[in-house]
C-alpha cells in the first residue's frame, strides 16, 4: 500500500509539474517570431531538460503504483 501511495503521489507530482511549465511558457508571450508553439517557447526558454525530468518523475511514479499493485502479499 505505501509504495501505492508514494507512486501516486510523484505520478500527480510529476505530472502537474508538466503542466505548469506548459501553461507557464504560454503566460509571458503567446507569439514569438509569429509561432504559435510553447514546446517553441520551452526550448527558446531552455527548459527542455526539466520538461524531460518532470516527465521522467511522472513515469518512475506510474511505475512504482503498478509495481505496488501488482505486488504479492506475503
Amino acid at each position: 500500500m505505501k509504495k501505492v501511495i508514494l507512486g501516486s503521489i510523484m505520478f500527480l507530482s510529476g505530472a502537474i509539474s508538466v503542466a505548469l511549465v506548459l501553461a507557464g511558457s504560454m503566460a509571458n508571450e503567446w507569439t514569438v517570431n509569429g509561432r504559435f508553439s510553447s514546446w517553441w517557447n520551452i526550448q527558446q526558454y531552455g527548459l527542455m531538460p526539466i520538461i524531460y525530468i518532470f516527465c521522467g518523475l511522472a513515469v518512475i511514479g506510474l511505475a512504482i503504483a503498478i509495481w505496488g499493485v501488482l505486488d504479492k502479499k506475503n
